[in-house]
């Protein structure tokens, strides 16, 4: 494992086994456009880290109708870790891997990859 310094300056975990080939060209597309919380990034990558073991958030790499956010995969894998996690419902879904503590720079490093605003 190693620790490097993201984009957006926040202390970030990169394995050197990542599945960065595999989803080279996704877009990743998270439901919602509002800016999200520290605390609201922090619950929901508890409440995945109780189910899954990746303390993370939900996105998809399927084109979605309705009100989302987007950011491409390559982008987002320069500060965050993304685990492919299929699901039943969802065989594109994944998850972008959130460091523990969620501070505010994480929350907004976040928010500024997927374009969401305040």
């Amino acid at each position: 494992a190693r620790y490097l310094v993201g984009a957006c300056g926040v202390v970030v975990h990169n394995s050197p086994c990542s599945d960065a080939a595999e989803g080279a060209g996704e877009v990743l597309h998270r439901f919602g456009e509002s800016s999200e919380s520290a605390a609201r990034l922090a619950r929901k990558a508890a409440e995945a880290e109780g189910v899954i073991g990746v303390h993370g958030v939900s996105v998809t790499a399927r084109a979605v109708e309705g009100s989302a956010s987007a950011a491409s995969r390559d982008a987002v894998e320069q500060v965050f870790r993304v685990h492919d996690t299929p699901t039943a419902r969802d065989p594109l879904h994944r998850t972008v891997e959130l460091p523990k503590p969620v501070t505010q720079a994480v929350a907004d490093a976040f928010n500024r990859l997927f374009g969401r605003s305040r």
